[in-house]
């Protein structure tokens, strides 16, 4: 006779329901307040991404240090030195590099919505927050050597800075929550009736005390 041999599998626990049941309530809950399911939302949040990362470049680069000509020219910043002037001088490379990186994480997020990949759509999660730190630092250094004649561009600055952040935490939790529902399975997030887990905790226990009468 062949000799049977136990299955590996994992067996989900209690935890293991309540946290997905948390994370489809949560997915659910999102949908119905915004109108937008989640691959949408994932979709229009790239989109998104890639036209404003294309505005911020051109926004960026041609944005103007002085006014006037020599002798009458107007400087924006301050005489720069130390960690100042190395981010002054780097700036334009700095901003060019993220925001190639950040339209190639954009294009492989729809790429990945469109093949259904979980690990794209959680590689761009991770590089918009990287992406918001390090522009949120640049900001923060540019800002400090703006003279007081000219502060409206720092408003300028921190308006946009602020508003991309904004709308980009409002788009994560659609692609976020996405990415766990391809993990766990197509129709992780499909609408359906959640049981009540302390019930479902005590049935169970009853089914095995149960079931091991039957044997004793």
């Amino acid at each position: 006779m062949e000799e049977k041999t136990p299955s590996t599998s994992r067996v989900p626990t209690i935890t293991d329901i309540k946290s997905d049941l948390g994370v489809a309530e949560l997915g659910l809950l999102w949908e119905q307040k915004c109108k937008i399911s989640p691959k949408w939302g994932s979709c229009i949040g790239g989109i998104f991404t890639i036209f404003m990362t294309i505005q911020s470049l051109i926004l960026d680069l041609n944005q103007t240090t002085s006014f006037g000509k020599d002798p009458n020219k107007f400087n924006i910043y301050e005489d720069l030195s130390g960690l100042g002037l190395w981010t002054f001088n780097r700036k334009n490379n700095i901003i060019l590099l993220l925001s190639i990186t950040t339209l190639l994480a954009s294009c492989f997020l729809l790429y990945s919505v469109y093949m259904k990949f979980y690990l794209g759509l959680l590689i761009y999660s991770l590089w918009i927050i990287i992406y918001e730190i390090i522009y949120f630092v640049l900001i923060l250094l540019i800002s400090q050597v703006i003279i007081p004649d000219f502060k409206p561009v720092r408003y300028y600055l921190w308006i946009s800075q602020i508003s991309r952040m904004i709308i980009h935490a409002f788009w994560l939790p659609f692609i976020m929550i996405y990415a766990y529902s391809l993990f766990k399975g197509p129709n992780h997030l499909t609408k359906k009736s959640i049981p009540n887990l302390p019930a479902f905790d005590s049935w169970s226990h009853m089914g095995i005390s149960t079931h091991d009468r039957k044997f004793t």
